[in-house]
């Protein structure tokens, strides 16, 4: 090497090497001292935690396939003022897309520089449209909307699902978290947008799967019946509102649940802003009432099956009779002289029936009560269901009075859905079923989760069930002729209830009701009818019992099929 050369060499590594050291600190700072640190943030600004769209609700069917709720795909398109340079020309872009006025969306931009959302439940097409402007400041996000293809058809049964998602009320309140769709939300490596993943990565992220699909005991056709003869009894009798139930009495199935006046689940808003959250409220289940006669069935049913009587006794009724201090009279005043259980029955007679309740005794009359599920709840798959209410002996609220009263359905408190499946007892042979609504769930993969009618208890023998339903038929048919349905043999009961007010009753409101089933030998269908103050007639041998009649003339046939 040249002489002149090695200081300049010399030199140059006098020089690099300081930055040597220096680039081998920083390497070792970088790799071991913060190393850990510098992976993980690598690790968080190439991953990013995707969430894949949702998919929709599951749907609701009746027992043959009819679409009962279904979700339909629908865009929300929203914005971001901030964003937004001129909002009155991006306003009058849009206007003609949502069929909405600029001003009106000009307005709606002005209120806040954040979010807001344009048109919640835009159609598709609106969607791709808004989507292939490319706004800046305006975006179309896809989503699903609810929809009830039958408006107010069954709409306390089904509930309704809200903007959120969440379900509310009956059918899409009790089985939300089965009806909502699986969110799939996983970290992924993706592109510079944070929006999609890398190619490798796409296979690693699960399908998001759809809610489960309910198909429901309930026949669509039943209950359109079920409803035009609510709608139709309602005018007929100038009644405020009313309830009809149909119930296959041997498994607890619900064929059909009518309520009036109703309520469109398309547009729940609407209701909520003018009648309040009580219109959703199904008073099938949700609401007590004093049952009035039709209660009598159950008396008579724990007289027979206890001993207390036998079918052939007889007593004399003389119109009136006292129990624990509290004097009981028939509901029209008068006295019947001898009479059969079939007498009084048919002639719904409240002393008979007091007689019954002391023949047997609280301890045994009340044993009945709660054998037949009142005081609980049924456990019917809808929700809002309240338990009623009964007192008892023991009970700081009981009096010896109460046992007279409640053998003919005053004084203690149930539910239609309480009231059908305690009958339905009746009408089955002596067992009490668990009352349903969905009869399977289908799971996404195609599996299905099969519902299985619930016997509860068994409140009386078959024997004694028997004998009730021929008292009950024999009573329709010799004191009831405007219940009875051509070509079949039913068995039922009025009930005209009492409203009860602060103070006392109501002097002139009455709760006309009517449960039956048939055909008695074999029993497919039991309804029940309640009507809520009637103005033509207070009784309900002149309104429940004639709407039974038209309502079962049409439906005993479908139950053949």
């Amino acid at each position: 090497m040249p002489v002149h050369i090695r200081p300049r060499l010399t030199l140059l590594i006098l020089l690099l090497a300081p930055l040597a050291l220096l680039l081998l600190w920083r390497l070792l700072d970088v790799q071991v001292v913060h190393g850990l640190a510098y992976r993980q943030q690598a690790v968080q600004e190439r991953t990013h935690n995707l969430t894949l769209p949702e998919p929709p609700r599951g749907s609701i069917s009746d027992a043959h396939g009819f679409p009962l709720a279904v979700s339909v795909p629908r865009y929300t398109i929203w914005a971001s003022p901030a964003y937004i340079k001129d909002a009155g020309a991006v306003a009058q872009i849009l206007s003609p897309v949502l069929q909405v006025p600029a001003d009106t969306l000009s307005a709606t931009m002005a209120y806040t520089s954040q979010g807001v959302i344009l048109a919640p439940y835009a159609s598709w097409e609106q969607g791709e449209v808004v989507k292939k402007l490319k706004l800046a400041g305006v975006w179309a996000t896809l989503r699903w909307r609810r929809q009830y293809p039958h408006q107010t058809l069954a709409a306390h049964l089904l509930g309704f699902t809200a903007y959120s998602g969440e379900g509310f009320y009956g059918l899409e309140g009790y089985y939300d978290r089965a009806l909502r769709p699986q969110t799939v939300a996983q970290v992924v490596e993706t592109d510079p947008s944070g929006l999609r993943p890398l190619p490798h990565e796409e296979g690693q992220v699960p399908t998001p799967q759809r809610g489960n699909h309910l198909v429901l005991t309930l026949d669509l056709a039943m209950q359109m019946a079920a409803e035009e003869e609510l709608a139709r009894a309602l005018a007929e009798y100038q009644a405020d509102s009313g309830l009809v139930i149909v119930m296959a009495p041997q498994t607890g199935a619900i064929l059909a649940m009518a309520v009036q006046p109703s309520f469109d689940p398309n547009q729940y808003e609407v209701y909520m802003d003018e009648r309040g959250e009580e219109v959703f409220l199904n008073p099938a289940l949700s609401a007590q009432y004093e049952p009035g006669s039709i209660f009598k069935i159950i008396t008579l049913a724990g007289a027979l099956d206890s001993g207390a009587v036998s079918p052939q006794d007889t007593y004399v009724d003389t119109g009136q009779t006292e129990v624990g201090g509290q004097v009981i009279t028939n509901w029209d005043g008068k006295a019947y002289g001898e009479q059969d259980l079939v007498g009084l029955m048919g002639h719904s007679l409240n002393v008979g029936a007091a007689w019954l309740a002391t023949k047997m005794g609280p301890e045994t009359f009340y044993r009945y009560v709660r054998a037949f599920g009142f005081g609980q709840p049924t456990g019917v798959d809808l929700q809002g269901e309240v338990a009623g209410t009964v007192h008892m002996p023991g009970d700081l609220d009981w009096y010896d009075s109460y046992l007279g009263a409640n053998a003919y359905g005053q004084g203690i408190a149930v539910t239609p859905v309480q009231m059908a499946a305690a009958v339905a007892a009746v009408a089955n042979g002596g067992h009490l079923m668990r009352p349903y609504v969905v009869a399977r769930q289908i799971r996404p993969d195609g599996s299905a989760l099969e519902s299985r009618p619930v016997v509860r208890g068994q409140p009386i023998s078959p024997e004694t069930a028997r004998a009730v339903s021929e008292i009950l038929a024999q009573a329709v048919e010799e004191y009831m002729p405007q219940a009875a349905v051509p070509g079949y043999r039913v068995a039922g009961k009025t009930g005209t209830a009492q409203i009860p007010v602060p103070g006392g009753y109501d002097p002139r409101g009455t709760i006309a009701s009517f449960v039956g089933y048939g055909p008695v030998e074999d029993p497919h269908l039991l309804i029940l009818v309640r009507l809520d103050r009637p103005r033509t007639s207070p009784w309900a041998s002149q309104t429940a019992a004639v709407v039974f009649q038209r309502l079962a003339t049409r439906l005993f046939p479908m139950s053949r099929d």
